[in-house]
């Protein structure tokens, strides 16, 4: 998801962080490792584009579809891929959350967040694909597989999504790749079981994107699409998720703002807003703090709105809270406005850079 926003006052401005661990474990443990050994094929001399595809394609279906723990075959190509993925999981997953009743949950929030946040959605690949039919050319780039997301830091959605449901698979959370239509854009994202419930996961679409003046991309982290039901996916507006095939169905959304809290400048505020008084005192807030907090995520839940998910309900709001801010960077207008919006509510609204 990405936009062109108009910039005024130039400032850097760090933004409110993700959910990711501060300090990794000294004595990390997946539960992979306990898993039995599965052998990958041999092969002899330099591998093609083509057989590095296959070859990964062999590495995720020993991981993702057969369960197992992978045993490369000596100096395995495809091994750094798998090296990757496990370092970083090192770092943001703590042991204590496997078999715990909110453990599932942490740990596929994180997982979430880090693909967010770390990486980069490839606009040059997706640009030229759009622009051709395919091939080859498209067809073995990195970015369509775990190779772009463990090696290269940079994927497109078949990629980010593989990724997702691998680093899943290696922490023992039920997930699946689905694929369809954003829009009327070929897309693919995941589904996730969690307490025994299907959701959806787009972790593309919460990749905020936006550049300003026709600048380089920059992003911010969004969980509008985080746990979500097929109801809420598919028909959401302007812009619905169209599944290429069912399965397992997702019957409800689960509220990932419930009950979480933002402290900005000392003062604690609900991510949940209830009313345009609140939802000024947020505004008026960070424009006292604009050095620390430039950009933010709220759910806004006003009494009354109930087609949220079918249009911008809440415009006229937003408008008066945004003359809450002194030399905003980012202009309000209704052509263009400062802020993406999100099923259920949720918006990611930009204010100072």
């Amino acid at each position: 998801m990405s936009f062109a926003v108009t910039g005024c006052n130039a400032k850097a401005t760090p933004d409110i962080q993700p959910h990711l661990i501060s300090v990794p474990e000294k004595s990390p443990v997946r539960p992979i490792d306990s898993r039995e050994a599965i052998a990958m094929s041999e092969f002899t001399g330099a591998l093609t584009n083509e057989q590095m595809h296959a070859r990964l394609e062999e590495l995720f279906t020993i991981v993702v579809y057969e369960g197992g723990k992978p045993e490369f075959y000596g100096d395995d190509p495809v091994q750094p891929v798998y090296d990757s993925a496990i370092a970083v999981l090192d770092k943001i997953i703590l042991n204590k959350w496997h078999g715990t009743a909110d453990g599932e949950m942490n740990i596929v929030h994180s997982i979430h967040d880090w693909l967010v946040t770390r990486i980069d959605y490839d606009f040059e690949l997706y640009e030229r694909y759009q622009a051709n039919t395919g091939g080859d050319e498209f067809k073995y780039n990195p970015a369509f597989d775990i190779s772009g997301v463990f090696l290269n830091g940079r994927a497109v959605c078949d990629g980010i999504s593989r990724a997702f449901v691998f680093m899943c698979a290696v922490e023992g959370v039920d997930a699946l790749r689905v694929t369809g239509a954003y829009g009327n854009v070929p897309h693919a994202w995941n589904k996730v079981r969690l307490n025994g419930e299907w959701y959806n996961v787009d972790v593309t679409a919460d990749m905020v994107n936006y550049n300003i003046d026709g600048g380089v991309y920059y992003k911010q982290l969004s969980h509008g699409y985080f746990l979500i039901g097929d109801e809420t996916i598919t028909g959401f507006k302007p812009t619905a998720h169209v599944f290429a095939h069912e399965m397992y169905p997702a019957t409800s959304d689960y509220d990932y703002f419930a009950g979480k809290r933002i402290l900005i400048g000392g003062d604690e505020y609900s991510i949940t807003v209830k009313n345009q008084a609140e939802l000024n005192a947020v505004f008026s807030a960070i424009n006292k703090n604009r050095k620390n907090v430039g950009k933010i995520e709220l759910k806004l839940d006003f009494e009354g709105k109930t087609e949220v998910n079918n249009a911008d309900m809440y415009k006229t709001e937003i408008a008066e809270a945004y003359k809450k801010l002194k030399f905003a960077d980012f202009d309000m207008s209704q052509d263009n406005p400062p802020y993406f919006r999100y099923p259920n509510g949720v918006y990611v609204f930009l204010m100072y850079k």
